[in-house]
């Protein structure tokens, strides 16, 4: 895929998450400025805000469903922010988004510290997510429970 076809993926993911928050009837908001959050996630009614960092991929088919590979910066991943950021894995399979997978900066981390999840290189971390009709995989590790996890983002009655 070429770098400018990579934009029009990165961007549509960032508009997929985004569309999904507002239906849940969060208010979103793309900085200015992009040092490292994506989206910044608002509940109205009491300010309560959430930094989100998006990472969009283009599935790939497997023997046994498909998998999609993402690229995280280190550095961002290993330090702690206030608030916390949110990592959500958007995964495009063929002409529809298929997962979403949404896990904080802390859990992720621990995952990679404790689990050796993903491979290091530099200052980058690449996750290669395995997805079945069933399951979320990054190496021996069961992230199923991250799949569309929308629970930090309750739907909000306006």
């Amino acid at each position: 895929m070429s770098k400018r076809a990579n934009l029009y993926t990165g961007r549509a993911g960032h508009l997929a998450v985004m569309a999904e928050l507002l239906l849940r009837g969060w208010n979103t908001a793309i900085p200015e400025v992009d040092v490292g959050d994506d989206i910044f996630v608002v509940r109205d009614s009491d300010g309560n805000m959430h930094r989100v960092q998006v990472k969009t991929a283009m599935a790939k088919m497997l023997k046994s469903g498909h998998s999609a590979q993402f690229n995280l910066s280190h550095p961002q991943l290993s330090t702690p922010i206030t608030p916390e950021l949110i990592y959500v894995f958007a995964t495009r399979l063929h002409d529809h988004w298929d997962a979403f997978v949404v896990i904080d900066r802390a859990t992720l981390y621990e995952e990679h510290r404790l689990h050796e999840i993903g491979k290091e290189r530099e200052d980058r971390l690449t996750l290669r997510l395995r997805f079945t009709s069933t399951s979320v995989t990054c190496g021996q590790r069961d992230l199923s429970q991250y799949r569309n996890n929308w629970t930090r983002f309750p739907i909000i009655e306006h």
